[in-house]
């Protein structure tokens, strides 16, 4: 039985609390997936948070006229009063290129907006982080993100074996440097 199968059980016990800890927990493993996001906000609208159930619409594919969505992402707007403020309550948990079309499209016009009111914002996961020497950190990273599966074989397991051999050899480099400076 999977997560969706087990949540839709607990929703239909009634223990709504039960369904949304599950669902957060699923997210964590499948950033992205579209599913979980959308019973999960389902699951806020059944626990009364409107506003909720919009932060979790909003990196759907559900239709912005959708009269559902439309009044939750209203909500969302009036709770939180500023698009930086908005954009913090997403739970994003993957790059944007992972959202279906309208929900990057939901997530361009939000930073148009945080950048026309004089801020910056850059969703979570598309931020990428280089070390002093200008490697990608995000290269250390299988193709298959949306999966969440990181098993003890395959080429995530390479990856991981390779970045760890390269930190330790920047690592001995520079104290072997630091070494050659102090007795010399």
């Amino acid at each position: 039985m999977d997560v969706i199968d087990l949540a839709q059980q607990d929703l239909a016990r009634g223990d709504i609390t039960a369904a949304r800890d599950r669902l957060y927990t699923e997210l964590r493993r499948r950033p992205a997936s579209q599913p979980v996001l959308e019973l999960l906000a389902y699951t806020h609208l059944m626990a009364g948070d409107r506003a909720t159930a919009g932060a979790a619409w909003f990196l759907t594919d559900k239709a912005d006229d959708d009269p559902t969505a439309a009044s939750a992402f209203a909500a969302l707007e009036a709770r939180h009063g500023s698009a930086i403020a908005l954009a913090c309550a997403l739970p994003i948990n993957a790059p944007s290129q992972h959202y279906p079309a309208r929900a990057q499209a939901r997530l361009e016009r939000l930073a148009a907006t945080i950048r026309a009111n004089g801020q910056e914002w850059v969703p979570p996961r598309d931020t990428v982080y280089f070390d002093e020497l200008g490697v990608d950190a995000d290269n250390f990273l299988d193709d298959d993100f949306p999966d969440g599966s990181y098993t003890g074989s395959g080429r995530a397991f390479r990856q991981r074996v390779i970045a760890a051999l390269i930190i330790v050899a920047i690592a001995a480099t520079s104290a072997s440097v630091v070494l050659a400076i102090v007795f010399s």
